[in-house]
């Protein structure tokens, strides 16, 4: 069983008379959304799909924080937005787009690649929600219980606080109405008339009532437990951030019970994704970021939503861009195949269904062959699909040409360690083999010298240069392994490498022979 069928099994055992399972997660549209901020998306998602297998209705919330504050300017973002920090995300103009809003371009663009990936949730804008009017009731309830808020909070920090600290708390931020900043300051809230004073450092002093604060949003801990109750949800998971002992979800719990009255969501933490290779942890605001499309440039769809069905939510990954990228593809094709001959173990089984893979699938050609020959050939498509067609490899179809995109976009954007021939005869290695291993690299040329349809065919007469009457299948097995290594280290200086009839089928013969057999110097009179 996967940990997302655990889940939906904790959802309907807890809630079992539910008629519609209200599962929600969020994102603030800071900057471009990242594979760390997907997370809390997906293990919503793959939660959603194992309810719907039990037979639930379910809802899924994909909640944007676009009424938050625009705190600082990502990397990458011009310079010159630093005049909007304060301001909510919804204000700002697009850098890239006349007619959107900052939060509308990242919005959009995070909503296409969930789309790419099958994920269509219930999007909610929260500056649409508030400046509707909906919250009103819930933002006056909280600004009428903001002592006892106050108490709450302060029972999960260290400090001391003084009375006038409890006095003057407001739970809510207020946007300036003339410049549209968060930079106020609360003066007085009037609880029998809703009124509520404030100042900004633009100089601008005010007094509006809360029942028309298109300008007011609660603050993030309160923000929290509203929307839970407001929308009936029932499980919805956060970071890892968020999940210390005295951390937002514990804050936002109580808040929920003791404001609210309504009962926490079922929780489940969720740690960072990492970049093989980067320091540091993924953020928009500081440009260190891999998106979504930049996975879809590499990796299938459903390699994708592997990664993330594979791993508990708490456990930390990396995703890889390297070497790694061709034993994921691997790994996953492997198992795919398995699973549609029946040959899975349950629990793997649950895991590749959630990434929403069909039987076409199987079709994709061997990526690793791709990827690897693809330089070989110079990067012409010709010539690579001549080659893969001696493993029959069909190279008109749309799994080629998708796999053909990937692994040069791979190639092109993250592989600093391409297969590549030796520019000169390696004599150094050479001259520590033995008569019998030179005499192996002569068999071989002589083999080359044939047309074969099949890298196979090729390949079973490559086995056979070093049978020579040996019977001991261990002593064979290890002579053929001796005798690859010694070719691979003489054309690529490597110990290893792809499969070598399609290695020597890519390469022209006097390529081939000048790598494995000594030039013969002609003598001087």
């Amino acid at each position: 069983m996967n940990w997302a069928l655990e889940e939906a099994k904790k959802l309907v055992e807890k809630h079992p008379e539910k008629e519609e399972f209200v599962i929600a997660s969020g994102v603030s549209p800071s900057g471009f959304i990242h594979i760390g901020n997907f997370r809390e998306i997906v293990t919503t998602f793959f939660v959603g799909k194992e309810l719907e297998n039990l037979g639930k209705k379910v809802r899924f919330i994909l909640s944007f924080d676009d009424f938050d504050r625009f705190r600082k300017v990502p990397k990458g973002m011009p310079e010159s937005y630093s005049k909007y920090i304060g301001m909510p995300y919804t204000s700002i103009p697009s850098p890239f787009s006349e007619n959107k809003t900052y939060a509308k371009e990242m919005e959009d663009i995070f909503v296409s690649e969930l789309n790419r990936l099958g994920i269509n949730p219930e999007t909610i804008s929260q500056t649409e929600q508030y400046k509707s009017g909906r919250y009103d009731d819930k933002i006056k309830l909280a600004m009428e219980q903001r002592k006892k808020i106050f108490d709450i909070m302060a029972n999960y920090k260290t400090q001391e606080f003084t009375e006038e600290d409890r006095n003057n708390y407001y739970p809510i931020s207020l946007y300036c109405e003339e410049c549209g900043k968060d930079s106020t300051t609360i003066l007085n809230y009037n609880d029998v008339t809703g009124d509520v004073e404030y100042k900004c450092t633009c100089g601008h002093h005010h007094i509006q009532n809360i029942n028309k604060c298109g300008n007011i949003k609660l603050q993030w801990k309160i923000d929290w437990p509203m929307r839970w109750q407001k929308e009936g949800v029932i499980f919805e998971p956060g970071g890892r951030d968020h999940s210390a002992e005295n951390g937002s979800y514990a804050v936002s719990k109580e808040i929920s019970k003791r404001i609210f009255e309504y009962e926490a969501p079922s929780y489940v933490a969720y740690d960072f994704i990492g970049i093989k290779g980067a320091n540091g942890k993924m953020a928009s605001s500081t440009g260190n970021v891999l998106t979504l499309t930049d996975l879809l440039s590499v990796y299938d769809k459903n390699i994708i939503l592997w990664f993330y069905a594979k791993n508990r939510p708490n456990h930390q990954f990396n995703i890889a861009l390297d070497e790694d990228v061709l034993r994921f593809y691997t790994e996953y094709d492997r198992m795919v195949k398995a699973y549609f001959e029946g040959k899975l173990d349950d629990k793997n089984s649950s895991i590749i269904s959630l990434t929403g893979v069909t039987s076409g699938y199987v079709n994709n050609p061997n990526f690793g062959y791709i990827a690897n020959f693809l330089p070989m050939v110079s990067y012409k498509e010709e010539a690579l699909a001549k080659l893969l067609s001696k493993e029959n490899i069909d190279c008109s179809t749309l799994y080629f040409k998708n796999r053909l995109l990937r692994a040069t976009n791979w190639l092109e954007k993250y592989n600093n360690s391409k297969i590549k021939v030796l520019d000169e005869f390696n004599q150094e290695y050479y001259e520590t083999l033995s008569d019998e291993e030179k005499e192996w690299l002569e068999k071989t040329l002589v083999v080359l010298q044939n047309e074969y349809e099949t890298t196979q065919d090729l390949q079973t007469d490559l086995y056979a240069i070093v049978k020579n009457g040996i019977e001991d299948s261990k002593e064979l097995k290890n002579k053929q392994r001796r005798y690859f290594q010694i070719i691979y280290n003489l054309i690529i200086g490597k110990d290893n490498g792809p499969k070598m009839g399609l290695l020597l089928s890519a390469m022209d013969y006097e390529v081939v022979k000048s790598k494995l057999q000594k030039s013969k110097e002609k003598k001087l009179r």
